[in-house]
């Protein structure tokens, strides 16, 4: 089971072998942990923790993602579970795009705002002025395993405790609101590591094809308010990719005409008033299994869910964007492929399936139930993610096609019901004209038969 993901999860897999770290070296062009542990272990003495000795410290290989390489640090001290060591990771970003900082202010907002379990930012360097030579976050390590592992083997009542957990988060994640699309960055005005947080609108890309950056700009430590001009919006993405397309090849018309496809696609939403929304809310992008940490203890109070992983890419984006159903909580498949939402609102056939779906989607609230399972915003889903993704393999390319087929059958029932309703209401209003006329008809009829009596009355009396 997979979905598009924006960072790789952070995973209390240890076990990871001298071939799998020669592999990840390689494929990475980074510099192999037999020596990249010594840089590690000179920032935690000279920079992180520069009171404590290097033999109460120990630096361990973790498997990492595609876009994070993941370090285990620990010290030789008490911590909050009692095993006289405290544990933490270490996150350096695989490429020169990634922008640390904003990660960290995502999630010190996500610690000040919401009651969301997420990783606790202890330490971070936005730069590569430092012994690792590169960018790197420090976060205290969360105790669990990945959701990915162990949900295939939990009962039906931890299952139910998941989902009804993860709805929470979902409900949390809408209660946020900003009248902008936007991200957040870390305040100016305190100290780096401070809990503090500005929230500065979203802005085009100049660099990256269809992405979105941070620019500098004004910002404020509240909620981004209306924001006029420069904030992106679908259609200027697409229009952005069409201006680089022709600057690339003024004859590109495959490109274009595809991009021209999105951008109706766009505009009929638009008219249709899908795309009308008021709200931005937290966009995760990735809420998968992998990105999850269950941590089960004898405490049937306690929550299962430990930690959400992943908010390198989070934004506040509109809020259908949030409310992508994870059929996996009833619907779940050991195959590796991608999630389709359009069965996600099946009733499921089983009952335990069914109570699933059901003890979520009331956790998750009104909210997700609006925005979740109209074929429209899951439709306007793929087409965001387009428009910031852009279309670069083959499987993408018919995940597009398959979109805009989707779209233009929505749009040629619609025609057809519209057109139906006219002729409908044109019949019924036909109809209701031919009864006025004959019902004119006949007053008329009966006022020249009141007229001849009133004459006949008349010859009589002379």
């Amino acid at each position: 089971m997979s979905s598009p993901s924006c960072s790789g999860p952070q995973s209390d897999d240890h076990d990871a072998s001298t071939v799998s770290s020669e592999t990840s070296t390689l494929e990475y062009g980074q510099e192999a942990f037999d020596t990249f542990q010594t840089r590690v272990l000179d920032l935690a003495v000279t920079k992180l923790w520069p009171d404590t000795a290097a033999e109460d410290m120990t630096v361990e290989r973790l498997k990492g993602g595609g876009y994070n390489r993941i370090i285990g640090l620990s010290l030789a001290q008490p911590s909050a579970h009692g095993d006289g060591k405290t544990d933490y990771i270490l996150r350096i970003p695989r490429n020169d795009s990634a922008r640390v900082e904003n990660e960290v202010a995502t999630l010190h907002f996500i610690q000040r705002r919401t009651r969301i379990p997420a990783p606790v930012v202890v330490a971070f360097d936005d730069t590569d002025e430092n012994c690792l030579g590169s960018p790197y976050t420090l976060q205290e390590r969360i105790p669990g395993t990945r959701l990915l592992s162990l949900f295939p083997t939990m009962t039906h009542q931890e299952r139910i405790k998941i989902a009804e957990e993860l709805g929470g988060i979902i409900k949390q994640m809408l209660a946020v609101r900003s009248a902008m699309p936007s991200i957040f960055v870390p305040s100016t005005e305190l100290p780096p590591i401070a809990s503090s947080f500005s929230v500065a609108p979203l802005q085009l890309s100049d660099v990256m094809l269809l992405s979105l950056i941070r620019a500098p700009r004004a910002t404020d430590t509240r909620l981004a308010r209306p924001y006029s001009e420069g904030a992106p919006t679908v259609t200027s993405l697409f229009r952005a990719e069409r201006e680089r397309l022709l600057k690339l090849d003024p004859n590109d018309s495959f490109g274009t005409d595809l991009i021209d496809k999105f951008s109706q696609m766009v505009s009929d939403l638009e008219a249709q008033g899908w795309l009308v929304n008021d709200h931005y809310t937290i966009v995760h992008w990735d809420l998968a299994p992998r990105n999850i940490l269950v941590n089960p203890t004898d405490n049937p109070q306690a929550p299962l869910i430990s930690g959400m992983l992943d908010w390198d890419c989070a934004i506040l984006g509109p809020m259908f964007m949030t409310c992508g159903p994870p059929l996996w909580i009833w619907a779940w498949s050991d195959e590796d492929e991608d999630e389709d939402e359009k069965i996600a609102n099946n009733d499921p056939s089983d009952p335990e399936a069914r109570e699933l779906k059901e003890v979520f989607e009331k956790a998750a609230g009104p909210d997700y139930l609006s925005f979740a399972y109209k074929p429209a915003y899951r439709l306007a889903r793929c087409l965001v993610r387009i428009a910031i993704e852009g279309v670069h393999s083959t499987d993408a390319w018919r995940r597009a096609e398959a979109m805009l087929q989707e779209w233009a059958e929505i749009r040629n029932k619609e025609n057809k019901e519209s057109a139906s309703t006219a002729a409908y209401a044109e019949k019924k209003e036909d109809e209701k004209r031919k009864k006025e006329d004959e019902k004119r008809k006949k007053e008329e009829e009966n006022n020249d038969d009141d007229n001849d009596d009133n004459d006949g009355e008349d010859d009589d009396s002379e």
